[in-house]
Formats: C-alpha cells, sequence, structure tokens
C-alpha cells in the first residue's frame, strides 16, 4: 500500500465533467486535509485578483524578466492545450501549483461562475476555474516563489506523483463511467512545457526581429499621417462638406505595425503550425519591451538624452518617469486590451510640448548658481524627442533579447537532465486525491 493516503472530499464544491471546483473552497479544503503529512502542499491564498505589496522603492517602475515572461506564457499555452483537450483536472492542478498573481482590471465579478443545469459541454468549457489560464498580462507569476525563469521547473520537478480519484456524486446517479483516475506527474509535465516553451521562444525570436524595424516605421507613418491631417484641414476650407472633413481629420498617431504581425505562412509546408495563444504571445512581448525600453532609460541618469544640455536631458528624463507611473497600471499592469504598447507610444508622441523651469530639471540642487539659472529661460521638453529615444532603446533591446530566445533550448539542458533522473529513479509516494465529477 502506498504509505501516506490523502482523500480530499470536495463535497461543498461538485466538478462537473467541464466545470473545475470553485478555488476558494478547493485552497481551504486542500490546505487542512494535507497539513504536514506529505512533502508538499497547496498554499492557502485568496484567488481574488490583487496587486502585490511592495516595499521595494524600485519595484515601482520594474518590468518583468523576459524569461521568466518566457515561461509563464509557455505555461499558459500548455494549459490551453489540456483545456481543449478537455484535460480541464490537470488545467486545475496546474493553476493551483502556480498559485498565479493576477490583476483584474476590467470587471468586478471576481467569482468563479458555475455552470447551470441545462448547461451544455460548450457552455461549461467556457467557465473553466483558472486565473491564470483567462489571463492576459504580465507578471503573472508569483516571483517570491519562483524567483528565477528555471524556478517553476525545479519546482515542480520536486513535487511527487499524484492521482485525481473523479467520482460522480451519488445524487447524480451511477453510470458507466461515473470512476476513473487521473494520473499526474509532474516529470512529464514539465517536459511538455520545455517543448512549448522552446516553440514559443522560436517565434518570439521572429518577432523580436520584427519588432527591431518597427520604431522606424512608425515614425515614418507618424509624419505620413501629420501630412494628411494638414492636407485635410487644407482641404476643409475649400468647400469640403463639414461631416466629411471632420471623420478624415481625426487625431490619430501612426499606423499600428504589431497589430496584425503574425509570422506564419499556412502555405509553407514546411512551416511550423503557431502556438495557441500567438497572437496573445506577441503583443504582450510587445508591451513588455515598450515597458522595459521606459525603465532603463528611467533606471540610468543618461537614459534620455534628447540634446547636449545635460539640465534639458534631466528634465525631459522626469517628465518620462511622470508620464509613465500615470499609465503604468493601466497600460502594463493586469489583464490588458490588446495594443496597449502602442497605446502608450502614441499618447507619449501625440503630447504637447511643456515649460519647465531650470530649477526643476536641476532637482532643486543648490550649488550657488541657483540666481544666475533662475534669469535663464525655461526649458522645452518636446514628447516627440523621448518618443523617439525609447523607440531606439527598444529596438537595440529587440537584438538583444532575440540572442536570449534563440540560446532558449540549450538552457533547458540542465532541467531536462533533472527531469529524465526523475522518470528513471524511484519515485516517491503517490498522493491520492479525491474529487467529485458530474
Amino acid at each position: 500500500m502506498i504509505a501516506g493516503i490523502i482523500k480530499l472530499l470536495l463535497a461543498t464544491s461538485p466538478c462537473s465533467a467541464f466545470y473545475l471546483p470553485n478555488l476558494r473552497h478547493a485552497n481551504i479544503a486542500i490546505a487542512r486535509s494535507f497539513s504536514s503529512t506529505v512533502s508538499f502542499s497547496y498554499v492557502t491564498h485568496d484567488v481574488c485578483t490583487r496587486l502585490c505589496s511592495q516595499s521595494d522603492d524600485n519595484d515601482d517602475v520594474a518590468a518583468q524578466d523576459v524569461r521568466l515572461f518566457l515561461t509563464q506564457r509557455s505555461i499558459q499555452s500548455f494549459m490551453f492545450l489540456l483545456a481543449s483537450t478537455r484535460d480541464l483536472h490537470t488545467v486545475w492542478w496546474l493553476d493551483n501549483f502556480v498559485q498565479p498573481i493576477t490583476i483584474n482590471n476590467y470587471w468586478e465579478d471576481d467569482v468563479d461562475s458555475k455552470p447551470g443545469a441545462a448547461g451544455t459541454f460548450r457552455e461549461n468549457d467556457k467557465r473553466i476555474g483558472s486565473k491564470l489560464l483567462n489571463y492576459h498580462g504580465l507578471s503573472a507569476l508569483n516571483t517570491t516563489i519562483f524567483p528565477a525563469w528555471d524556478s517553476f521547473f525545479m519546482s515542480l520537478l520536486e513535487q511527487p506523483d499524484a492521482v485525481l480519484k473523479i467520482s460522480t456524486p451519488k445524487d447524480v446517479g451511477q453510470r458507466a463511467y461515473s470512476k476513473f483516475d487521473i494520473e499526474i506527474e509532474p516529470a512529464r509535465l514539465c517536459t511538455r512545457i520545455l517543448s512549448v516553451r522552446e516553440q514559443i521562444a522560436r517565434e518570439m525570436s521572429g518577432d523580436l526581429k520584427a519588432i527591431a524595424n518597427m520604431g522606424q516605421m512608425i515614425f515614418n507613418s507618424y509624419w505620413q499621417n501629420a501630412k494628411d491631417r494638414k492636407n485635410t484641414k487644407q482641404t476643409g476650407t475649400s468647400g469640403v462638406s463639414a461631416g466629411k472633413n471632420k471623420e478624415e481629420s481625426s487625431p490619430y498617431g501612426f499606423d499600428r505595425p504589431g497589430t496584425m504581425y503574425i509570422n506564419f505562412d499556412p502555405t509553407d509546408d514546411d512551416e511550423f503550425a503557431p502556438s495557441p495563444l500567438r497572437k496573445g504571445n506577441f503583443d504582450l512581448l510587445y508591451n513588455l519591451i515598450t515597458q522595459t525600453a521606459v525603465v532603463q532609460m528611467l533606471q540610468n541618469e543618461e537614459g534620455v538624452v534628447v540634446g547636449e544640455d545635460e539640465i534639458q536631458n534631466r528634465a525631459s528624463q522626469l517628465f518620462l518617469s511622470k508620464f509613465y507611473l500615470e499609465r503604468r497600471i493601466t497600460h502594463f499592469i493586469g489583464s490588458q486590451w490588446y495594443g496597449k504598447g502602442d497605446d502608450f507610444i502614441e499618447e507619449l508622441i501625440m503630447s504637447s510640448p511643456i515649460m519647465m523651469s531650470r530649477n526643476e530639471g536641476r532637482l532643486g540642487r543648490k550649488d550657488g548658481i541657483d540666481l544666475e539659472i533662475s534669469r535663464m529661460p525655461p526649458l522645452v521638453v518636446e514628447p516627440m524627442r523621448i518618443a523617439e529615444q525609447i523607440l531606439l532603446r527598444r529596438d537595440k533591446l529587440a537584438l538583444e533579447w532575440m540572442g536570449i530566445m534563440q540560446f532558449a533550448p540549450s538552457e533547458h539542458t540542465d532541467i531536462r537532465k533533472l527531469q529524465l533522473s526523475r522518470l528513471t529513479g524511484v519515485a516517491p509516494a503517490k498522493v491520492i486525491m479525491e474529487d467529485e465529477f458530474q
């Protein structure tokens, strides 16, 4: 007999074939049942979305590490593949293991929905009780639990095998498939997620190559659109109808190159099929690299260089810091709509120049020449020139990240060795959990 068998009863939260139990009840029940009997446990946590309280001032502007982001999207893509094959119980197990930090920006109702009595399997499949699977945003992995990109895989390989015992509630009635087992083998899950990570890394390498050329495309499109707006205004004074003139001269910054970009040709037989969350991966990568470029410019004292005047460069950096912090939550934190990276650049380019005093640009430093500086003309901060610096930094950053993505399969060597040792070695005792299935 397997020592230390634990039976997890989730009678308070029945699970159907296409619906996972309420995570609030499940987390509490799992934590109470496991206690200290086995070598691992699910940590009880509030699955309501929340902002992480950080005490470090540097966290106010920090961006997610690109390797950790790649791991996050690999887990999400793998969970999507599991959900596509209706393996929702493994999705639920992974979600409880990862303990994601998801921030919900767009709706207040955060309660896991339950399928109705007359709900079809197609309707119920959409109600998967997974926060991570349905999350489109950055920084979903808890860096306290997984501080590095490979921490998830190392921790996963340390977990014992588990058996989910699925059974039909007695009040529903017995059927031929009313009881069955689902084996959870973390070592096999690890190798499958690594394969997904390698494919996504290959796709992102091509994405970054395209992003490295998008900065110049954005500025070319901006100047062309500015020219068109000017011509439209001139045409409007020549007798064109007011309604048509209003529609054609609507303010917009540039044509967005990242919105429709996907480097997959379905007619190419040699091309691999794209990962399931292909468009979402590119959108979040585009958002992350834009945020990282801004953060690097803020953390470096010489990050913003718009001219030879050091005080003007400092004033531009102060303007960018305020601009970024005002939009950090709405553009880079939590679940986001598509195109937030371009939204940030467009809002910056379309901002009007502002006047700042030289004392403000010097951060109020006193060195005996404040009176002389106060008599000098104020500084003019041009957001367009700051946006140009961001795009140049982003283009350079994209080339650096290309090397990281291309090297990703080689970084998996040590993890695959541990995974192979786990599969060929003596497996630890299995943890048996019971769940109701309807």
